[in-house]
């Protein structure tokens, strides 16, 4: 289910048009670029070939970049998880000292699991 915390805009609220309901609302995002804000962080990711989309994280501007980033990508994972079947991993870096850019990759099913992952039982 979708962070409540994290709004995006447009597609965020659970309105979709006949053509939507047929189609996933975006892309496979490749690129996450996130600023500092007052009461929200502003973000904006790009997907593939269709396009991308924004929106804002209400967080305090003294909110740890990284609480925001998870907040960002926790959600963005999700819906590319629902939408388009795909799992992603994202590559934080800095862009200035109030921006930052993740850098999204797919994973796929044969790369090792992160060091200290707890293993799924099945």
């Amino acid at each position: 289910m979708p962070d409540p915390a994290v709004r995006q805009d447009g597609w965020h609220r659970g309105e979709a048009t006949q053509d939507e309901e047929e189609a996933a609302p975006f892309g496979i995002p490749k690129e996450i670029i996130l600023l500092t804000g007052q009461d929200v962080w502003p973000y904006t990711f790009i997907a593939d070939d269709s396009g991308g989309g924004c929106g804002k994280v209400p967080m305090p501007a003294d909110a740890a970049p990284e609480e925001v980033q998870t907040a960002i990508f926790t959600q963005l994972a999700d819906l590319t998880r629902i939408f388009h079947g795909v799992e992603i991993d994202v590559e934080w870096s800095s862009l200035t000292p109030d921006s930052w850019v993740g850098h999204i990759r797919r994973v796929t099913a044969e790369e090792p699991a992160p060091p200290g992952a707890v293993p799924e039982v099945g």
